[in-house]
């Protein structure tokens, strides 16, 4: 058996020990060719890629750093460019349109001159009427039986006359004879100056009678004329604008406030319309001066008209002088308190300036225009401005003719800066 045998198999022999060599370390591996070349191209594709995001990422945005950098040195270098306009004379002839207010030549309103009750009424709103024409009627009772009892009195007033008369006769007579009888020595000197006393007394009472006639002469016609003004009638040619009493209404004598008026009486032949002119026109308007006059109520038609007269002076709060302008209105087409536009065509000696209205720079401390001079520097003059015209503004004082202001300047360009100018067409 195989476990037998083993057992039975002698030992191998004991040989003599050999020197021990010296151990050199191991030696590496030798690399694999295939791992080597995979690393070798991991590292070429991180190179890659470290590459490309330097050329896609770093790369540019030191460029837009530089240009950037370079920009921000041209703007700070760069003059800035400015539009602007010459500054020229405005024309010599020009026209000013003002609002205006249209009144009656002539306005008056009717008022009762005696109480009483309106009787009739024989005109109306809207009526043209002529001058004495009878407007309405008055009933007045009390003036009635006042007119009577004048007339009563006048006549007791002229009947005293005649008595005093008849008494001054006698006592002339009487005067006469005592007169004749005291030369002869019948009667006493102090019965004929009685006699003669009694005689002017009677003159004197004849007096009186005579100034009493007149009294009542004057009252009875006084109550005439009243009655006279139960007949309301037109003082003057003209349109009835308005009417406030109706039949039955009592009426009051006077124009006061209390007081209500009939009627309203205008003539509108001629319409007289108040314009108030500023005070840079004044010069210009003046009586005689021909203008031009449109209405609302009358689009496209025109009226001419004339300064009549003005107030040669000027309100220190409107700094306007008013001015009335004499419209004439043959045909009646316009009315008493209409809304006019008055035009004027004025010549002027000295034409202000004109500048663009954009050129205006407005500032707490007032007006001013920004000037390119001759050497492109940027000054800022302060101006008296006019009219403005919407587009257009006249400049009073401040510019010269010539001088080019800048169009829409802005805060950035400073006072004594230097700019580029460009014409503004």
């Amino acid at each position: 058996m195989n476990s037998s045998d083993d057992l039975q198999t002698p030992p191998p022999p004991v040989l003599p020990a050999r020197p021990r060599e010296a151990v050199l370390p191991p030696s590496p591996p030798a690399p694999r060719s295939g791992s080597a070349g995979a690393k070798v191209l991991g590292l070429l594709g991180l190179t890659l890629l470290l590459g490309a995001a330097f050329l896609t990422g770093f790369l540019p945005r030191m460029r837009q750093s530089e240009e950037l950098r370079q920009d921000a040195d041209r703007e700070q270098n760069r003059v800035p460019e400015a539009k602007v306009a010459r500054a020229a004379k405005a024309p010599a002839e020009t026209t000013l349109t003002l609002p205006g207010s249209a009144r009656a030549q002539i306005e008056a309103p009717i008022y009762a001159r005696i109480n009483g009750y309106l009787k009739r009424f024989l005109v109306d709103l809207g009526d043209t009427v002529k001058k004495g024409q009878l407007l309405a009627e008055i009933e007045s009772p009390e003036v009635d039986q006042q007119l009577r009892q004048a007339r009563a009195n006048l006549a007791v007033a002229r009947a005293t006359l005649v008595q005093n008369r008849a008494n001054l006769t006698l006592a002339g007579i009487s005067a006469k004879r005592w007169a004749a009888l005291a030369k002869d020595r019948a009667v006493s000197q102090q019965e004929a100056d009685e006699k003669q006393a009694s005689y002017e007394a009677r003159q004197a009472d004849v007096q009186a009678a005579e100034a009493a006639i007149q009294s009542q002469e004057a009252n009875v016609k006084r109550y005439e004329e009243l009655q006279g003004f139960m007949q309301i009638t037109a003082p003057f040619d003209g349109l009835i604008s308005s009417r406030s009493v109706d039949v039955g209404t009592l009426v009051s004598e006077g124009s006061t406030t209390s007081t209500r008026e009939l009627y309203r009486l205008v003539q509108v032949d001629t319409l007289r319309v108040f314009v108030n002119v500023p005070e840079s026109a004044m010069a210009s308007v003046q009586p005689g001066l021909e203008v031009e006059a449109r209405f609302d109520s009358h689009p496209g038609r025109m009226w001419k008209g004339r300064v009549s007269r003005t107030a040669r002076s000027v309100d220190p709060v409107s700094r306007m002088m008013q001015s009335e302008i004499a419209v004439a209105n043959p045909d009646g087409a316009l009315s008493s308190g209409l809304y006019a536009q008055i035009t004027f065509r004025l010549t002027r000696a000295a034409p202000p300036l004109l500048v663009p209205a954009n050129a205006l720079v407005i500032w707490p401390k007032g007006t001013f225009v920004a000037v390119v001079d001759e050497n492109s520097v940027v000054h800022y003059p302060a101006v008296q401005i006019g009219r403005d015209f919407g587009t257009q503004a006249e400049i009073l004082s401040g510019l010269q003719e010539g001088d080019r202001v800048m169009v829409n300047p802005t805060t950035e360009i400073r006072e004594g800066q230097k700019v580029r100018a460009v014409d503004d067409h």
